[in-house]
């Protein structure tokens, strides 16, 4: 049924008379269709715009017609013209549904450590923001800003509205960097353990010699250098340390464990998250198969506006699990492939020079890889010079 109003109609009698009947409709060129014998009866349909043509044909030849029922939008809404409840109550529903988007209905907020969830909640009702709230008086950037206050432990605090629906972003604080002078000076310091093989293109006054064992964090090389006169020279200091240094990992797999495989067959479950709730649009059966979901967030629209419901879209990717038997041999085999993957990462920043490794099998059955790579790398790392005083302690701990 479509919005085109029309009339389906029988043969009460006349039928000798089809015809002439059927002449006078096709020279009128009256649109009469899906015509014909049906159960011993004859039907048809025809516009309603056009069923008093057909009508007057049919009187004109002798044949009695019979309106069957009447079909379309327009026939439709004419049941109810005398039931104007139905029509206040449908008016009084979108009127409510469209106000209500001025309305918080629900507030999510993005997960955090340091704060939780229902502190943040707590914080926002405190200043007026919470469910129901009436949005076009809440200021949102104000309740923004006093959080971010609030909670200084966190590096962005952000509300962003969705229709009736409130997204809290935050976002926690880090470490603030350690902040360079503006003319550069700095020293180098060790990045990592390891000893020493070489220093070149040196700027600066050498702290460590080869075949020196260094630490972490230690002075290599110092960007502060007393001339003949005593005085204290600050530089930018710089250069090369090449050191060898140790690189230490273990890779493990069990002998037997679990694959998943996905069937390749999915399923689109849907959600309406009405007024802070989410109400199923299916049947809450238990599933029998193995599945993973991911769920996308749609806000419905009428026009501009954004209705006071939103629509969570879930699908489910279908796996089966099998179970994986490995040898002792495969089982190494496959760890040595990890160490080999991880071993091109540390060639990327030096050279490796030997490379140990050893293999043993723990009692809960998981085959285990120790290895260890030695390599020649740049440990120099540059550290600002903020205070001549850190220096010279820096320089006494390095001798």
């Amino acid at each position: 049924m479509g919005f085109q109003s029309t009339v389906e109609f029988t043969v009460r009698k006349g039928e000798e008379m089809l015809p002439d009947f059927l002449t006078k409709v096709r020279e009128a060129e009256l649109p009469l269709r899906q015509f014909g014998r049906e159960g011993g009866v004859y039907t048809g349909m025809v516009p309603a715009s056009q069923y008093g043509k057909l009508s007057r044909a049919a009187k004109q030849c002798g044949v009695l017609l019979r309106v069957k029922r009447r079909k379309g939008a327009v026939n439709r809404a004419a049941r109810y013209r005398k039931r104007l409840g139905v029509l206040a109550g449908t008016a009084l529903f979108f009127a409510i549904l469209i106000g209500s988007q001025y309305f918080l209905w629900q507030i999510d907020v993005t997960p955090v450590e340091s704060v939780s969830e229902e502190y943040v909640l707590e914080r926002l009702a405190a200043h007026g923001i919470q469910r129901g709230t009436f949005l076009p008086t809440a200021d949102l950037e104000e309740a923004a800003a006093r959080l971010r206050a609030e909670l200084p432990g966190l590096a962005f605090v952000a509300l962003n509205r969705i229709g009736s629906r409130l997204e809290v972003a935050l976002a926690d604080g880090v470490d603030p960097p350690v902040m360079e002078r503006e003319d550069g000076l700095c020293n180098l310091v060790a990045k990592k353990a390891g000893i020493v093989r070489s220093v070149s293109d040196l700027s600066g006054q050498q702290m460590v010699n080869p075949g020196q064992s260094v630490a972490e964090g230690e002075l290599l090389v110092s960007g502060i250098i007393e001339n003949r006169d005593g005085n204290m020279l600050y530089v930018r200091a710089n250069g090369s340390v090449m050191a060898e240094t140790q690189e230490r990992r273990t890779f493990t797999i069990p002998l037997i464990h679990t694959e998943q495989k996905e069937t390749g067959r999915t399923e689109t479950k849907w959600r309406v998250d009405l007024f802070g709730k989410k109400w199923p649009l299916f049947l809450a059966v238990p599933e029998e198969e193995l599945y993973f979901s991911r769920t996308e967030w749609v806000t419905p629209q009428i026009g501009g506006f954004y209705l006071p419901f939103g629509l969570e879209k879930e699908t489910r990717h279908f796996y089966t699990e099998e179970t994986v038997h490995f040898s002792e041999e495969e089982a190494v085999s496959l760890l040595q492939k990890m160490a080999d993957s991880y071993e091109e990462e540390l060639a990327e920043h030096g050279e490796v020079v030997r490379r140990s490794e050893e293999t043993a099998l723990l009692e809960d059955g998981i085959m285990q890889l120790s290895v260890c790579w030695d390599i020649v790398e740049d440990i120099a790392l540059e550290q600002p010079i903020l205070d001549e005083r850190e220096i010279l302690e820096g320089e006494s701990s390095g001798e």
